[in-house]
């Protein structure tokens, strides 16, 4: 899902995804408006055993 500001500029993004073997991996990004660049990016993955793992990124991306 893609957010966008009030002049038509992406500022936000969401995915999920789901893996073969039952993990949900959950990414969110969010941009500068005025550059397009990303200012940060959390990623999640949650395995199947229910435990968590969580990546944040400032002034970049690691996912797509």
């Amino acid at each position: 899902m893609k957010g966008y500001d009030n002049h038509g500029r992406l500022i936000n993004e969401q995915n999920v995804s789901y893996t073969s073997d039952g993990k949900c991996i959950t990414s969110t990004t969010t941009y500068d408006g005025a550059s397009g660049r990303p200012i940060f990016q959390n990623v999640a993955v949650r395995g199947t055993d229910g435990k968590v793992s969580v990546t944040n990124v400032v002034n970049g991306k690691i996912l797509p």
